[in-house]
């Protein structure tokens, strides 16, 4: 699209909900400069209700960065707003109690600072420091960045991202410097170790590597020496669309909105050629082979994704048994049908296969990506499922492996034991229904499952997987609140909440950590703030057990008079609707919106029968 065609639609819309709903059908990485600030205008012009609030701090000139993250995150239905703090005031944006930053309460900080002012000396003067006046220097640097993170997250619950030192790309000895073991090159290499290091020890906060950015891009490209000088704008503008995506991976990733499964079309995607016309033995996939080595980057590059947790599945036109003949025929392909957790391989039209697998997996259809070489079958479901994100592999097959990897709705903060097990969970969890259509009777069905659950504190290393459970579970989910990073730290270290982790096992295998109860205890009675269960354990009367033990902890036992409960429908919890009342609660208060309190009192409270489960409760 041109740019006054752009400039004239955008003007047109006249909501925020308008505008985000048309940005999110367009691809970011195909918009111009000029349309990325056009689009920014327009949705700052409506000031709708961010889903995130993000500041920026150092001591450098920011824009336009803010322009592109905004406009990138409302292509993924992400809403964000801006704060960009004075130059060189980060401590005393997060020390003062009036500044600008605490009044605007951000979910994420990027604390980005430029080393040349930071420490000149090592820019202009490196060569003629002494080793002793180098690491003294990094030792300065990484202690003033430590001192800020401590004071930021006294300050507030926000995210921190701390951008680490893009190493020059000409060092001041030349060739000589590779030669020097205290060189420029092994210097920036510790100095951004110790900052990953320093990251790695602190909550809620996460490195974002600069330095590997401008590299992939091109660092002679990235830095901009002239705006440097007139505006201390060190960061092209050019190089901010390579920024924004990786920022966006975060961006996604704290506030849920990653993707659950990536579904890969068959035929010219994951080998070349088509089963139908060149047979099973005669597609490209073999080793040698360079369009085939291509296609296996493809299987690798899913491989990779499976191992974060992204379930796998396929949305094929062809026929089954001929799909399946060319995975048994080249046995040496890196992907297996084992790997996938659904195929759906038939005639039917792609969308239609794609709901079929967000029914099969449970998941929204807004929780797939879909990978596909056709451009008309691409353009289709862009069309039919606007919430699924499409990628189209068009061009080089060389180049289709870092066209998926490279998506940021697949980026996490940390991968859990949950997301190593993942695809795993989900074969064990079609065992399951095959034992359920066997038996047929339910209760004769949960009888035969052996469901154990272990109730316990969480720890801060639960905090990963507390927060995946706050942002990315939907349907049971009495609240959908969506606490970030910081706020998870302090449900586990404060005496003001509760909160309980649920691990489920059955005869099949783990289920992991599919379960969490937050329970609010700083008013008159305890509430229950959120009751969160994956999706993959749900219609086993798990539920039924965690709440009888919260009955038995809370009012059973004497602690409390009654036991107070919040819910908050939306379009996606039907299932938790009257989750309350099934459990005995009684409605104390209801609003036009839906939204509900409940009460159970300890002489009303009775335990569900859930027999057919073992709930062992760790202190």
């Amino acid at each position: 699209m041109d740019v006054p065609n752009l400039r004239k639609e955008l003007k047109a819309i006249g909501t925020h909900e308008a505008l985000m709903e048309r940005l999110t059908r367009l691809d970011p990485a195909g918009l111009s400069a000029m349309e990325v600030s056009i689009a920014a205008r327009r949705l700052r012009h409506f000031d709708g209700p961010p889903t995130l609030k993000i500041a920026y701090l150092g001591n450098r000139t920011f824009e336009p960065l803010p322009d592109y993250l905004e406009v990138y995150g409302a292509c993924h239905a992400v809403a964000c707003s801006s704060y960009i703090g004075p130059y060189d005031q980060h401590f005393q944006e997060v020390l003062a109690e009036g500044s600008g930053l605490r009044a605007f309460a951000p979910d994420v900080i990027l604390l980005a600072l430029s080393l040349r002012d930071l420490a000149p000396a090592l820019a202009d003067n490196f060569t003629a420091l002494s080793d002793a006046d180098r690491q003294a220097e990094s030792d300065r640097v990484v202690a003033s960045v430590k001192d800020w993170i401590g004071a930021a997250k006294a300050s507030g619950s926000a995210s921190l991202l701390i951008a680490n030192f893009v190493a020059p790309p000409r060092p001041q000895a030349g060739l000589a410097d590779l030669a020097d073991a205290a060189g420029e090159a092994a210097f920036y290499a510790q100095l951004n170790g110790a900052l990953a290091a320093l990251c790695r020890a602190e909550t809620r906060t996460h490195l974002v590597d600069v330095d590997a950015i401008a590299g992939a891009y091109g660092k002679t490209r990235a830095l901009n020496q002239r705006l440097y000088y007139l505006a201390r704008r060190e960061w092209d503008e050019g190089f901010m669309p390579a920024l924004a995506e990786t920022l966006l991976g975060y961006l996604l990733a704290l506030s849920g909105r990653t993707k659950k499964c990536l579904v890969l079309d068959l035929d010219n995607t994951l080998w070349g050629g088509v089963i139908g016309e060149d047979g099973p033995e005669n597609i490209k996939i073999a080793k040698g082979d360079p369009v085939g080595e291509a296609y296996r980057a493809v299987h690798h590059a899913a491989l990779a994704l499976k191992r974060r947790g992204i379930i796998l599945a396929v949305n094929s036109k062809n026929n089954r048994e001929d799909a399946l003949e060319a995975f048994a025929k080249q046995s040496d392909m890196p992907l297996k049908p084992g790997d996938f957790a659904t195929l759906e391989i038939n005639w039917d039209h792609k969308h239609e296969n794609l709901a079929r697998i967000a029914k099969t997996l449970n998941i929204g259809t807004d929780s797939l990506a879909f990978a596909d070489d056709n451009p008309v079958e691409c353009a289709l479901v862009r069309e039919t499922m606007p919430e699924v994100a499409v990628i189209e592999l068009s061009g080089d097959p060389a180049d289709f492996a870092d066209l998926i990897l490279s998506r940021p709705y697949f980026q996490k903060l940390e991968i859990t034991g949950e997301d190593r097990q993942k695809s795993q969970q989900y074969l064990e969890n079609r065992k399951r229904d095959e034992a359920r259509d066997s038996v047929g009777d339910l209760a004769g069905y949960l009888a035969t499952l052996g469901t154990e659950i272990h109730v316990r504190r969480p720890s801060t290393k639960d905090a990963a997987r507390i927060h995946q459970l706050f942002t990315k579970t939907n349907q049971f989910n009495v609240t959908t609140k969506r606490y970030g990073p910081g706020e998870v730290a302090e449900f586990i270290e404060s005496d003001d909440f509760d909160t309980i982790v649920v691990e489920v096992s059955d005869r099949f295998g783990d289920l992991g950590t599919v379960g969490l109860v937050l329970i609010d205890r700083r008013g008159d009675w305890p509430r229950i703030d959120s009751f969160i269960m994956s999706c993959r354990a749900m219609g086993r009367e798990i539920e039924s057990a965690i709440m009888n033990e919260i009955k038995r902890d809370y009012l059973l036992s004497g602690r409390h008079e009654a036991l107070f409960a919040s819910f908050s429908p939306t379009k996606k919890n039907l299932p938790v609707t009257t989750f309350f009342e099934r459990q005995g609660f009684a409605i104390a208060e209801e609003s036009d919106s839906g939204d509900k309190s409940y009460r159970l009192a300890a002489s009303e409270a009775a335990l569900l029968d859930c027999d057919h489960i073992a709930l062992i409760k760790e202190d």
